[in-house]
C-alpha cells in the first residue's frame, strides 16, 4: 500500500509503508487489511443489493464445447469485440467475453455482452462478471426476457470450470454491481444532495434541521422520525418537557420510550447535538452556496457530521426490540415502521399519561379542543363501508376500527400521457432491434425516422450510437387515486339476509371521521410474477392542498334506503331505547358465522376460530371484508379463541364468574395497573383471558379504541346479564366514544389539509434502496437525507411513497 504507517506494539514506532524490510507474513497481513472492504462499505452495499432469485436457466444451461479456456489472470481479460478491459462479462454458454452495458450516468461499458446474446438468437442468457468471482460467489446476470435481472446460479462453480476457471482460487478484483450502485448514488444523488438539474443544494443546520446518522439500513426510521418531529404536538410534548421526562424516567432510561423520544426531540427540534458546529458555519437563516473545498480527513469529517447530526442508537434499539424485522439491520418498509412506532408511542402515552401531560381524558375534546393531542389520535380516522345487495337493493353499513394510514391504489389506466409512454416504448423496442442487428444507426428521442447514419462503410459490426433519452413514465392524477378508493366496487359471494343466500353486492367507502394529520401511502410496490417484489414506475402529482369533505359519510340510512333485516332491527333498537335494558332486549340474537365464508378463509390457511370471528365481525359481508379483518386482527390475543356462546337469560353461571373475577391475584392487578390501567380494566381483561396476565395485557392494548365498552361487556357477560352489557356500552353512541379511551380517541374535524411531509424511496422494492424525507417548515421545504439536511428546491411530490398532510382552516 502507498502511504500510511504501521505502529508496532508496544513501542508504537511508526514504520512508513510500503516497507520491503518487514517480514513477509506482516506484509501479507497489511495487504489483506488494506484490501478488505470496510464494514460501512459492506453495509452500504447491502442496502442496495436485492434478494436474487435462482435462474431457471442455470440447471440445464447449455455450454458449447469450442475448446476455449479463460485465463485466471485478470490482465489477460478483454472484450472480444471492442478490446475493453473493464466491466467484462463472460457468457457461461459460449465463453465469449463482452463489455457490460452503459450506466445511467454515462459510465460503464459499451454493451458488447448484450449484443452477443442478441446476435446468437437470445439462446444463451447467463453471464458472470469477471473480477467479482470469489469462492463465495459472483455477480451473475440473466438477459432472458422473463428474468432480465441479477440472478443466482447454484451451479456456477461447474459452469466456470467448463471454461478453465477454478472458482475456489479466484480473488475479487472489481467492484460488484451493488458496490457500483452505492458509488453512483452517493456521487450523484445522496452525498451532493442534488435535485433536478444537479445543482448542489444549500445546507441547513441548527434547531429543526438536525440530521440523523444512518446506523446501517436505518434510513426508513430516520425519514419517518424527521416527519413526526415536525409536528408541534410532539415538539412541545417531548422537546419542551424533556427535563421533566428525564427526571421521572426509571432507573434504566434506555428502556423508557418517553425518555428516548425526548432525547431525539431535543436534538431534532432544539438542535442539541452535544458537539460544537464546524468552524465557519453560518447560521441556518444565512446559509448559501459554499465554495468547493478539498475533502476533509475522515476524523474531521466525522466531527463535522456529529456537530449537525446525532446517532439515534438507543432509540432504534428500543423501538425495534422484540420485533423480527425492525430489530434487524435489514432495510424495511417505512409505512410499516410508522404504524409500529405509532403503536409503541400509544402504549407508552397510556401507561405514562401523567408524565407526558395527557391525564384527564386527553384527546377527547374533539376538534377545536385545547386538550393535549395524543400521537395516535393525531392520525386516527374511521371509515364506513356501504354494502348494497345488487338483487334486492338492501343495504348494510360496516364501520371500521381506527386506522392511521390511508393506502391508495394507483390506476394506471387513468394516466394522462399514455400516448407518450407508448411512443417511448416503441422507440426503445426499435433501439433494441437495431442492437440485435448490430446496426450503426440511431433513433432520435423525438421519435422521428432518423437516419441510418453509417458509422464507417458497409458491413462489419457497428456499435449502436443511439441518443440518450430519459425514461417516459405514466403520469396519473392524484384525484384518480382518490376516485378509485371512493368508487363503487363489485364484490361476489356476499351474504344477503334479505334473500337468505349469497349474491353480488357493491361496496363504497367513506370517511366517518377525519384526523388532524392525514397520512397517505401510494401503493407503488407489488408482487410480480414468481412472487418477486417490484416497484411501479409512475408519477402521481400530489397537490399541496387537499379537501376530503366530499368523501365524508352522510346520515345513515339515507332517505328511502332499505336496510338488511339485521341492520333494520339494530336501527330500531337504537331508536327505541335509551341505552339501557330496553335496547338490549330489542337487539337481535348473536349473528351466526356463514359456514361457506368460514371454509373459504380456512382454505387460505387461517385458524377456524379466527375465521369465525372475522365472519361475525364483518357480518358475513364477504371474503374480501373478512380477509381485511383477519389481517388486521391476527395479533389479537383472543383471535384463535372460540366465539363466546350466547348467554341465555338468567344464566346461572354469573355468580361464579363474578366471584372468579373478584379473586384474581393482587399481583396481577398491580402489574396491569402499573401499565396505566384502572383496577376495573384489569379485572375485565383478566376475566376475558381466563386469568392469563400476558394475554390480558395484550387484550387491553388491542381494545384501546373502545376500552370502556369492551370491559363493561366482559364484566356484564361474566355476571350473566345481557342488559348490563348493553348499559355498559351505552345506547346511541356509547360512553366510550368520547370517554376515557384517552390516547386511542378519534378526533374528528374539517377535511381541509396542507402537505407538510413526504417520505420517498429509491430502489426496486422496499426491502432495498434508500429513503429520504422532505418536510415543509416555515414556508420552505427541507430535504432530510440521514445526516445531511439541505434546502429543497424541487420536493418530489410526484414520486413520494408516504405523504403527510396537516389540517388547515376550512
Amino acid at each position: 500500500p502507498q502511504g500510511g504507517a504501521l505502529p508496532p506494539l508496544p513501542r508504537l514506532v511508526r514504520v512508513p509503508l510500503p516497507c520491503a524490510e518487514l517480514p513477509e507474513f506482516v506484509l501479507n497481513a497489511v495487504k489483506a487489511v488494506t484490501a478488505h472492504e470496510s464494514a460501512s462499505v459492506a453495509d452500504a452495499s447491502a442496502v442496495w443489493e436485492e434478494e436474487r432469485r435462482i435462474s431457471r436457466y442455470a440447471e440445464n444451461l447449455p455450454q458449447l464445447d469450442n475448446g476455449r479456456r479463460i485465463s485466471p489472470n485478470p490482465k489477460d481479460w478483454k472484450c472480444d469485440e471492442t478490446g475493453a478491459t473493464e466491466n467484462l462479462w463472460l457468457n457461461l454458454s459460449t465463453g465469449v467475453i463482452g463489455s457490460g452495458r452503459q450506466n445511467w450516468d454515462g459510465s460503464g461499458g459499451n454493451g458488447a455482452a448484450l449484443r452477443h446474446y442478441e446476435t446468437t438468437g437470445c439462446k444463451y442468457p447467463l453471464v458472470v462478471k469477471l473480477g467479482t468471482i470469489t469462492p463465495h460467489g459472483a455477480d451473475v446476470y440473466s438477459y432472458a426476457s422473463d428474468e432480465d435481472d441479477m440472478v443466482t446460479d447454484p451451479y456456477l462453480a461447474t459452469h466456470l470450470a467448463h471454461w478453465g476457471i477454478n472458482m475456489l482460487a479466484m480473488e475479487k478484483t472489481e467492484r460488484t454491481m451493488a458496490e457500483l450502485q452505492v458509488e453512483l448514488n452517493t456521487s450523484y444523488e445522496f452525498s451532493r444532495l442534488t435535485e433536478g438539474g444537479g445543482a448542489a443544494l444549500k445546507p441547513l443546520h441548527g434547531p429543526g434541521f438536525t440530521g440523523l446518522i444512518n446506523l446501517g439500513n436505518s434510513c426508513y426510521m430516520n425519514s419517518v422520525v424527521q416527519v413526526l418531529m415536525a409536528m408541534p404536538e410532539l415538539a412541545s410534548r417531548y422537546a419542551s418537557c424533556a427535563p421533566a421526562l428525564f427526571a421521572s424516567a426509571p432507573a434504566n432510561p434506555a428502556q423508557d420510550l418517553p425518555a428516548q423520544l425526548a432525547k431525539v426531540a431535543q436534538a431534532l427540534v432544539g438542535g442539541r447535538t452535544g458537539h460544537v458546529p464546524p468552524t465557519g458555519a453560518q447560521p441556518m437563516e444565512e446559509d448559501g452556496a459554499t465554495d468547493a473545498k478539498p475533502p476533509a480527513p475522515a476524523a474531521a469529517e466525522d466531527l463535522a457530521t456529529r456537530a449537525v447530526a446525532v446517532r439515534p442508537q438507543s432509540f432504534k434499539s428500543l423501538v425495534g426490540r422484540g420485533h423480527p424485522e425492525f430489530s434487524s439491520a435489514r432495510q424495511q418498509d417505512a409505512a410499516e415502521f410508522f404504524g409500529h412506532l405509532l403503536e409503541l408511542v400509544a402504549r407508552a402515552e397510556h401507561a405514562g399519561a401523567a408524565r407526558v401531560g395527557l391525564e384527564g381524558g386527553a384527546g377527547a375534546g374533539g376538534a377545536g379542543s385545547s386538550a393535549p393531542l395524543p400521537v395516535f389520535s393525531a392520525f386516527a380516522f374511521k371509515t364506513q363501508d356501504r354494502i348494497q345487495c345488487v338483487e334486492s337493493g338492501a343495504v348494510r353499513y360496516v364501520s371500521s376500527e381506527p386506522a392511521s394510514c390511508l393506502a391508495l391504489d394507483i390506476p394506471l389506466e387513468a394516466a394522462v400521457n399514455t400516448a407518450e409512454v407508448e411512443a417511448y416504448k416503441e422507440r426503445e423496442a426499435r433501439r433494441k432491434a437495431l442492437r440485435a442487428e448490430a446496426a450503426a444507426a440511431f433513433i432520435p428521442a423525438d421519435g422521428g425516422a432518423g437516419g441510418a447514419a453509417a458509422a464507417g462503410g458497409t458491413g462489419g459490426t457497428g456499435v449502436v450510437e443511439d441518443t440518450k433519452e430519459d425514461p417516459v413514465i405514466p403520469k396519473v392524477p392524484f384525484a384518480a387515486c382518490l376516485e378509485r378508493w371512493a368508487a363503487d366496487e363489485l364484490i361476489e359471494g356476499v351474504h344477503s339476509a334479505t334473500l337468505g343466500r349469497k349474491a353480488h353486492a357493491t361496496k363504497r367507502s367513506r370517511f366517518t371521521s377525519l384526523p388532524p394529520y392525514l397520512v397517505i401511502t401510494l401503493k407503488r410496490y407489488y408482487t410480480g410474477e414468481g412472487w418477486v417484489p417490484k416497484k411501479m414506475e409512475v408519477a402521481v402529482d400530489v397537490p399541496d392542498h387537499l379537501s376530503l369533505e366530499h368523501l365524508r359519510a352522510g346520515p345513515t340510512p339515507a332517505p328511502g334506503e332499505m336496510l338488511q333485516p339485521e341492520e333494520a332491527q339494530a336501527a330500531a333498537g337504537v331508536a327505541g331505547g335509551n341505552g339501557g335494558g330496553g335496547a338490549a332486549a330489542a337487539a337481535p340474537a348473536q349473528l351466526a358465522p356463514d359456514e361457506e365464508l368460514v371454509s373459504q378463509l380456512v382454505g387460505m390457511g387461517f385458524g377456524e376460530n379466527g375465521c369465525r370471528r372475522a365472519a361475525v365481525a364483518v357480518q358475513n359481508a364477504g371474503v374480501e371484508a373478512a380477509m381485511e379483518w383477519v389481517l388486521g386482527h391476527m395479533e389479537d390475543p383472543d383471535f384463535n379463541d372460540p366465539l363466546p356462546a350466547p348467554a341465555p337469560a338468567g344464566a346461572a353461571q354469573g355468580a361464579s364468574a363474578a366471584a372468579a373475577a373478584a379473586s384474581f391475584p393482587q399481583e396481577a392487578l398491580d402489574m396491569l395497573a402499573g401499565m396505566g390501567f384502572s383496577e376495573a380494566h384489569a379485572k375485565g381483561a383478566l376475566t376475558a383471558c381466563g386469568g392469563n396476565l400476558e394475554r390480558a395485557a395484550d387484550w387491553l392494548f388491542s381494545h384501546m379504541d373502545d376500552l370502556e365498552s369492551a370491559v363493561a361487556g366482559v364484566l356484564a357477560a361474566a355476571q350473566g346479564g345481557a342488559a348490563g352489557g348493553a348499559a355498559g356500552a351505552g345506547g346511541a353512541g356509547g360512553a366510550g366514544a368520547a370517554g376515557s379511551s384517552g390516547v386511542r380517541a378519534v378526533v374528528d374535524g374539517p377535511g381541509s389539509y396542507e402537505l407538510m411531509g413526504i417520505v420517498s424511496h429509491m430502489g426496486a422494492n422496499t426491502a432495498c434502496g434508500h429513503y429520504v424525507a422532505h418536510v415543509k417548515k416555515d414556508g420552505r421545504w427541507a430535504l432530510y437525507n440521514d445526516e445531511k439536511v439541505a434546502e429543497s428546491e424541487h420536493p418530489p411530490r410526484d414520486l413520494g411513497y408516504m405523504y403527510v398532510f396537516r389540517r388547515t382552516a376550512a
